[in-house]
């Protein structure tokens, strides 16, 4: 139970980590951008991550397109 939980843990961690190394593209920037003018950038909270459940996969694009817009200014 407990191997699964580090995994649960750690495998977001390490899928984030990649996406930080590689450069957005331009669609992915106007992508973020149009997402930003839609809903903000607020990353929402998160009942599951609360309970242990890990990140959500709009949790995880939240925080990328955080990461990307910082990146492009």
């Amino acid at each position: 139970m407990k191997k699964m939980r580090l995994i649960a843990v750690l495998t977001p961690a390490l899928l984030l980590g990649a996406c930080v190394t590689t450069r957005p593209t331009s669609a992915q920037v106007e992508s973020c951008r149009a997402m930003e003018g839609n809903m903000g950038l607020q990353t929402p909270h998160d009942h599951g991550e609360m309970k242990g459940q890990g990140r959500n996969p709009m949790n995880l694009s939240h925080d990328r397109c955080l990461q990307i817009l910082r990146s492009a200014q």
